[in-house]
């Protein structure tokens, strides 16, 4: 029993890291990865640590992080709000991770990716809705 129970967990670590899983393709709008390692703040999906180990691929630890200024909006993005703190993590992303985030939020088509200030005074990608604050972005 043990033995089938660590093959079941090590046919399912290797499902999660490596299958292809299905990321949308990249739009030509989507910018180029940032040079080297670089911080992201997530505040949604990207807080979850299972979505970050399928869409890059690895376990990437993160630390709690704060974004002063901004809060959630209707729907999936963040406006700006006086004496406001959004809470959420940070997490570093190698440039082959950050096209594999862009692929995953549809950077250049429903999201931009904007460097912001976090309340730490680190700078962080943030990704944020296309068009009006609060909006749902364009459908697929």
């Amino acid at each position: 029993m043990t033995l089938f129970a660590l093959i079941v967990i090590a046919l399912a670590w290797y499902a999660i890291t490596r299958a292809p899983f299905y990321l949308p393709p990249t739009d030509a709008a989507t910018p180029a990865p940032p040079d080297g390692s670089v911080r992201v703040f997530g505040f949604a999906t990207l807080t979850n640590p299972l979505v970050r180990l399928v869409v890059m691929g690895r376990w990437v630890p993160a630390e709690p992080a704060q974004l002063r200024g901004w809060q959630r909006g209707a729907g999936r993005d963040i406006v700006e709000g006086a004496d406001t703190v959004l809470d959420g993590v940070v997490f570093r992303a190698t440039p082959a991770e950050m096209i594999r985030l862009d692929r995953y939020e549809r950077t250049g088509r429903k999201y931009r990716r904007d460097l912001m200030v976090l309340e730490n005074g680190q700078s962080a990608w943030v990704y944020r809705l296309i068009g009006v604050p609060g909006a749902e972005g364009v459908e697929d």
